[in-house]
């Protein structure tokens, strides 16, 4: 049949296929429920591209999804070099680098689609990552179909969506028929239309289904059932067969359990429920399959994952994937499949760098691990606490952790009770809970220090190290360090000797001296070498963390790039998490507030991020809410005091600290200022934290909690408070950290006061810009504006004079770079702008924002010419 009222999807899609042959790739994101047409849509699409090669693979609903099983269904039409990669470990960077080179050196157009992505394994998710954000270097079309009514918040496809470059992407969503439509595909049938849309919703697969039954059935769950049950019954047993099988059954393992006669297969097909490619037979969709596999008798179910779990097994397990076996082995019940095969794919998974994978793998095996040895079932249970360590899941990772514990104890075995406190710590650690983590630590050294001095023990050694330097204790971190990295030397330990040298290097680090650095680098020279992916990690976030607080921008920025590059190939989420808070607090101090808030936002929201990563993500998204004036920065800044204090350390309660204290002075209302500003405070002046310290002393000076001078505070805050307001402003403004450059101008004469003024309102700090106003008053300053213009009040938008011109030229269709060169400011001036229109005018994009303007009775005036407005500001 034509499809039915798709003609504009289709457009949209053959749109974005045009511009890709131009050079200019796209991403089209075809979406909608389960039976929608989808895949219809695509295949009309691609039956008039006859200039190109199409690359199709999808995802399957497996307990466990093959890491990147779409690259497998496309490897028999991909180069002889990528299908050699396939499959090869610790690979993922180069082959997904092989892949854009090869659309990049095709002849025509590719079109690549990706079915099914709500059943995407998180290496899968990568690669679509990847492929979008360089996607407009190649002339190609990804095509990415999912389910949108299967995505909830916490869905994994769901963040990636949301990094994907809007410019390059196209969104097709498909609704369901309407009423008029289904009577037209009711005509195409010949059939009656009576109440079948009200029975279907307007669903096309459950019309076409509805439509073939004989008499309207009370679901499509029923027409398929129907279907299925007027079949003889040895096609019967063939689509039984292939119901248990995801995707598609291969023709010779039917052949092998049921030996169906010819008439038998084609009778199947004939049925219409079956399809065929000569070497596999698959349901012609899969809601049919699920129907058919849910109405299989448990026994009967049972006995056919058997059946397809020997036929697999006698092929050898390198010829079929693991996630396959596991799948019909956990189907049959058969637990002791399960564990073999569970276990095994699990630890390839992680060899792989596949740690989502690997978790369910895992996490499968223990729901069949009841009759395994203690020891074994610990071991496992280490092995999925590992797993969900790095994924960013520390509740269950820890739940395991105590399990093992439990059973080590039990067993009486002190090196593995050791090692679990050990990571018991650690995790306490993540979870913000750092009294919790000194006692683990405390124990484990205790409980080590009188057996042999073997690799626990150094863990042991290595992990105190590691909490004194977290918590800014310097000399106790080098000296626990020194010694774990003796006893790691002794024993030819390169695990701990890289942990050690990172903790010791970063603590060095951190108060300026110059070997420490070049420790962590040599840590991470020995990661590398041994793949060891946490500690590779861990150098990674702790030189960009101790590079955004030493403000030593540009190093921060050239190791986040490093870092996501090796994460771009793994799933270490709570390290990538990690570093894209950093990199939030890095946009944040360098005045890219919107950038800073997307991130922060987007982990504020996200399920099971560690809380030492959500307390600078609250932290972030509530300053910027406090200097924009706008609402939520109060509820945001309670919870990162609590999670701050349960945390106990000062890189944690000093940020929480400063923003108090800068809310306070926002407010100027005279209300007392919150008590964590002077613990942060005493803190830092305990631990002789420069950085912590010279902000916090600024605020605290700047609110009268304190009279002291600039000693043992960083370069920019000591030259303030010495009151060289000037110098101190041009190392802000060499930093790019303008928020801090007007703040110094506010203590100068009244010209650089009003300078200041005007660069507040270029970041659109509009809570800042009425304390300044406040200032500029009190201080004598004559003609300083009360509130917003007369401009301002009258659109109603709160949209400022600059924002009606730039939104009039948005109206225009002109780039950022064309409203740059119209109001002679520099395009970021212009992002600025952009940023705050979108958000006063509660629009996510450049086109809404351009629509509502056409919509709103707003008088946008003149662009003004450079020479007016300095002759209007010098009056």
């Amino acid at each position: 049949m034509e499809l039915i009222e798709r003609g504009h999807a289709l457009q949209l899609l053959q749109q974005a296929l045009e511009t890709a042959a131009q050079g200019s790739g796209r991403t089209a994101l075809v979406c909608g429920e389960a039976g929608i047409g989808k895949t219809s849509l695509v295949t009309q699409l691609l039956s008039q591209h006859r200039e190109g090669r199409v690359l199709w693979g999808g995802c399957e609903a497996l307990f466990s999804p093959r890491p990147l099983g779409p690259l497998y269904d496309m490897a028999g039409a991909l180069g002889a070099k990528l299908q050699s990669m396939l499959g090869l470990e610790g690979r993922r960077v180069e082959l997904f680098a092989s892949f854009l080179e090869e659309l990049q050196h095709s002849r025509g157009t590719t079109v690549v689609v990706l079915e099914d992505l709500h059943w995407a394994d998180a290496a899968t998710l990568d690669l679509v990552k990847f492929l979008a954000r360089r996607i407009q270097r190649v002339r190609a079309l990804l095509v990415l179909s999912y389910r949108d009514d299967e995505l909830g918040e916490r869905h994994p496809l769901q963040l990636v969506l949301g990094d994907l470059p809007a410019d390059a992407v196209v969104r097709v969503p498909l609704l369901p028929l309407s009423e008029a439509g289904v009577d037209e595909l009711a005509r195409q049938s010949s059939r009656p239309a009576d109440g079948i849309y009200a029975a279907t919703g307007g669903n096309p697969f459950f019309v076409t289904e509805a439509l073939r039954a004989e008499g309207l059935p009370a679901t499509v769950r029923d027409a398929v059932l129907a279907r299925a049950a007027r079949q003889p019954p040895a096609v019967r047993a063939l689509l039984d067969l292939a119901a248990i099988v995801p995707a598609r059954i291969e023709v010779d393992i039917v052949d092998e359990v049921l030996t169906p006669t010819p008439a038998d297969v084609s009778t199947a097909l004939a049925s219409g429920l079956l399809t065929a490619d000569g070497r596999s037979y698959a349901f012609r969709h899969e809601l049919a399959r699920i129907a058919i596999e849910q109405a299989l008798s448990a026994p009967v179910a049972a006995a056919l994952h058997a059946k397809v779990l020997a036929c697999l097994a006698r092929r050898g397990e390198h010829g079929v994937p693991m996630s396959r076996l596991v799948h019909h082995a956990s189907g049959a019940g058969d637990s002791a499949a399960v564990l073999k095969y569970a276990l095994h794919a699990g630890d390839e998974a992680a060899s792989h760098g596949a740690h989502c994978e690997a978790a369910s793998l895992y996490r499968t095996a223990l729901a069949h691990a009841g009759g395994l040895p203690p020891a074994e079932r610990a071991n496992l249970l280490e092995r999925h606490s590992y797993q969900c360590y790095v994924i960013d899941q520390n509740d269950c990772a820890m739940e395991e952790r105590l399990a093992a514990l439990a059973i080590w104890r039990k067993l009486g075995d002190v090196r593995q009770e050791g090692l679990t406190l050990r990571w018991l710590s650690r995790l306490s650690w993540f979870g913000g809970r750092k009294r919790e983590a000194e006692e683990y630590a405390n124990q484990a050294v205790q409980l080590l220090q009188d057996q042999p001095e073997d690799e626990a023990y150094a863990w042991a050694l290595s992990n105190r190290s590691q909490l004194y330097m977290l918590s800014g204790h310097t000399t106790e971190a080098v000296a626990w360090g020194e010694r774990a990295i003796a006893l790691a030397n002794r024993i030819g330990s390169d695990e701990v000797l890289t942990h050690a040298l990172n903790n010791v290097g970063t603590a060095r680090y951190m108060i300026g001296l110059p070997d420490g650095k070049p420790m962590i680098e040599r840590s991470l020279q020995i990661a590398l070498a041994h793949d060891f992916e946490e500690h590779v990690a861990r150098c990674y976030a702790n030189l960009v963390s101790t590079a955004v607080k030493t403000r030593d921008y540009v190093d921060a920025e050239k190791q986040i790039a490093e870092a996501m590059r090796y994460f771009c190939a793994r799933d270490l989420d709570s390290w990538s998490n990690y570093i894209l808070v950093w990199q939030a607090r890095l946009d944040f101090e360098r005045s890219d507030w919107d950038a800073a808030a997307d991130i922060a936002g987007r982990l504020v929201t996200a399920h099971d991020v560690a809380v030492v990563t959500r307390i600078c993500a609250l932290v972030v998204l509530a300053r910027v809410r406090l200097r924009r004036g706008d609402p939520g920065a109060r509820e945001l800044l309670e919870e990162a005091v609590a999670l701050a204090q349960q945390s106990g350390e000062l890189q944690r309660l000093a940020p929480v600290a400063a923003a108090h204290a800068e809310e306070a002075w926002l407010r100027n209302d005279g209300a007392p200022v919150d008590a964590i500003v002077l613990h942060a405070y005493a803190l830092a002046e305990e631990r002789q934290d420069r950085r912590a310290l010279g902000e916090l002393r600024y605020w605290c000076l700047r609110l009268g909690l304190m009279q002291a001078g600039p000693e043992g505070t960083e370069e920019p805050y000591a030259l303030q408070i010495d009151g060289h307001w000037r110098e101190a402003a041009d190392t802000w403004q060499r930093l790019g950290c303008l928020y801090e450059r007007a703040l110094c101008l506010l203590e100068g004469d009244e010209s650089a006061m009003r300078e200041a003024v005007a660069v507040l309102e270029s970041l659109g700090a509009s809570a800042a810009v009425k304390r300044c106003r406040e200032h500029l008053r009190d201080a004598g300053v004559r003609g300083v504006a009360r509130g917003p213009r007369a401009t301002t009040s009258a659109n109603p938008a709160g949209l400022t004079a600059r924002e009606l011109q730039i939104l009039s030229l948005l109206a225009e269709n002109l780039t950022n770079a064309e409203i740059a060169r119209r109001l002679v400011r520099s395009e970021k001036t212009v992002d600025h702008h952009i940023s705050a229109i979108l958000r006063k005018l509660d629009v996510r994009s450049r086109g809404e924002a351009a629509a509502m303007a056409g919509r709103l009775a707003f008088t946008t005036p003149a662009v003004e010419r450079p020479a007016a407005r300095r002759q209007r500001l010098d009056s």
